[in-house]
């Protein structure tokens, strides 16, 4: 049996609806949670602003959630929509028809919203 996994913020009914999937149809759900649940430490590594601390002053009982911003979270659904994706196309290579197409490597949609890439924020060490 494989490893299921639950997204705490990011909504598979969104990824669906990225994808512009039929919300109706629950084929994939459990493939659509393990991804979005797979995209969310990346997003939180990311974009590690977003991360809240709720609790008491005295440290009891300390809640750590994440909640991102709309441009991280439409980064999110992009990213978890783009690995759902990936599996028709495990060797970067996508058919469509008799056409054969290579996925590119890199969304600079996605960079940006989640700050990566060529949108990366500086850093000095």
């Amino acid at each position: 049996m494989a490893a299921t996994f639950q997204p705490t913020w990011l909504q598979v009914d969104d990824v669906k609806s990225w994808l512009r999937l039929n919300g109706a149809d629950t084929t994939d759900d459990d493939l659509l949670e393990s991804v979005a649940a797979m995209a969310e430490p990346y997003v939180e590594r990311c974009r590690p602003e977003w991360v809240i601390i709720d609790g008491p002053p005295d440290g009891d009982g300390i809640v750590v959630k994440y909640r991102p911003d709309a441009e991280t979270y439409q980064g999110a659904v992009m990213y978890a929509a783009r690995e759902f994706r990936r599996r028709n196309s495990p060797a970067g290579i996508e058919t469509f028809g008799e056409v054969t197409s290579f996925v590119a490597r890199f969304d600079p949609d996605i960079d940006r919203a989640l700050q990566t890439g060529a949108y990366a924020r500086p850093v000095t060490s």
